[in-house]
């Protein structure tokens, strides 16, 4: 290589260095290919943003003002539809995305720009569910068209190896991980429930059915005898009943319906508590159960369309498809429930008295919320393009992620709480540190 060779890439790696620390980036619906600042006079198709080799200092220029109001730090842009998937990898900073474009890809979150690891391929309808396992070997993926399909991790994730395929039911509706063994369930929309192992190979465990109604939310629950190999799984339905399942031998540890919680609604989604002894559900008209996983008791009941009035100082009216719970989150750190709805309105709950602390406007309709590991802080993703932390104790927002054109469908959080990348409606994922 000759002398000039090596400085000029120098000089690129000092540039891309300098773009990191001063946080510079193109405009992700602007271009599809990053162009470095010296390439701009050279014959090079330029995007739309033609001045984008500015070095930020100067004044007047709405290029700039656009990019000012993007603060992520890079984004991936190869999905051509919305993106529904979207999970980070436990150890490493691997991401993997799926959308209605009917593929995933893995992809590093550390580079800028992002390296494409593995494509995804073999879904014929959209990707909606899965992601990686809580050891990191292990890829898993659910779409409508009813496919279940499985990645391995090879040459320390540097490469994901297609293993299996499922093709059980007409459409996937949400997939999960055992904590700490290779297994794994998902729902579908026929109401069945679905469990399997990954390892020593691909097995059945059992076949779930119980439900009236589409099966739209699941999670693996605590052995209750103390056997580590115990395994159970909690489901819920739109038909109103949860059910919680013993593995592999089927059999309903319990059963709650409309008789137990005094009103009949569709359930939507759920989270477990961080101990696992407990579990909220929330419904499609704004109510929230909080339910033991051992017992199956129901321990309260909450109506947060109710509270959003109470806790705005004032009456609230809002539309059935407003009403819709579309995030719980519990604190570690700080004993409340986060509740986010349809209706733009995140409600925070005392866990001791189940009543209303107070309420956080989103700005647009709530699609995903989750507490920052280990603080009082929490994110909310929303369909008006912007992701927002408040600190809950206090009722402060501390930031807000910009950059989406279109809403964000959802995101995900690294453990150690320095990375978040978003999922959205324009096919684009943005990493925030």
């Amino acid at each position: 290589m000759s002398e000039v060779s090596m400085h000029d890439d120098r000089e690129d790696e000092e540039e891309q260095q300098r773009r990191e620390e001063d946080g510079e980036f193109l405009d992700p619906s602007s271009a599809l290919d990053v162009i470095p600042d010296e390439a701009a006079d050279d014959d090079h198709p330029m995007s739309d943003v033609e001045d984008d080799n500015d070095d930020g200092e100067g004044e007047g220029d709405e290029d700039e003002e656009i990019d000012m109001s993007n603060n992520s730090t890079t984004y991936f842009d190869k999905h051509t539809d919305s993106i529904f998937l979207v999970d980070l990898h436990p150890t490493l900073p691997l991401v993997v995305t799926g959308g209605g474009d009917d593929t995933g890809y893995v992809w590093t979150s550390h580079l800028v720009p992002p390296k494409l690891v593995t494509t995804l391929s073999g879904h014929t309808d959209s990707l909606v569910a899965g992601g990686f396992s809580p050891d990191g070997e292990w890829l898993v993926t659910g779409g409508m068209d009813g496919q279940v399909r499985i990645w391995r991790a090879h040459k320390r994730g540097q490469m994901w190896e297609f293993r299996d395929g499922l093709a059980e039911v007409d459409e996937v509706t949400w997939l999960a991980f055992h904590p700490t063994q290779p297994v794994f369930a998902f729902g579908a929309a026929d109401s069945s429930a679905w469990v399997y192992s990954l390892a020593p190979k691909l097995d059945s465990l059992c076949v779930l059915y119980g439900h009236g109604g589409a099966c739209t939310a699941g999670v693996f629950t605590p052995a209750t005898s103390g056997d580590e190999e115990e395994i159970n799984l909690l489901t819920a339905s739109e038909d109103g009943t949860v059910i919680s399942w013993s593995v592999p031998s089927g059999a309903q540890n319990f059963k709650l319906g409309p008789a137990q919680f005094h009103y009949e609604a569709p359930w939507v989604n759920l989270n477990l508590h961080p101990s696992g002894t407990s579990v909220a559900v929330g419904s499609a008209d704004g109510k929230v159960a909080i339910i033991g996983t051992r017992s199956g008791s129901v321990i309260a009941t909450v109506d947060v369309v109710g509270a959003v009035g109470a806790g705005a100082g004032g009456p609230r009216e809002l539309t059935e498809e407003e009403r819709s719970v579309e995030g719980i989150a519990w604190c570690e750190s700080l004993n409340v429930l986060a509740v986010g709805l349809v209706g733009g309105i995140v409600c925070i709950f005392d866990t001791g008295s189940w009543r209303v602390r107070r309420t956080l406007e989103a700005g647009d309709a709530v699609t995903k919320i989750a507490f920052v590991p280990g603080t009082t802080e929490l994110v909310a993703s929303g369909m008006d393009g912007v992701l927002r932390r408040w600190d809950v104790r206090t009722g402060t927002e501390l930031w807000r992620g910009t950059g989406h054109s279109q809403g964000v469908l959802g995101f995900a959080l690294s453990r150690d709480g320095q990375t978040l990348v978003s999922a959205s409606d324009e096919g684009v994922a943005l990493v925030y540190k």
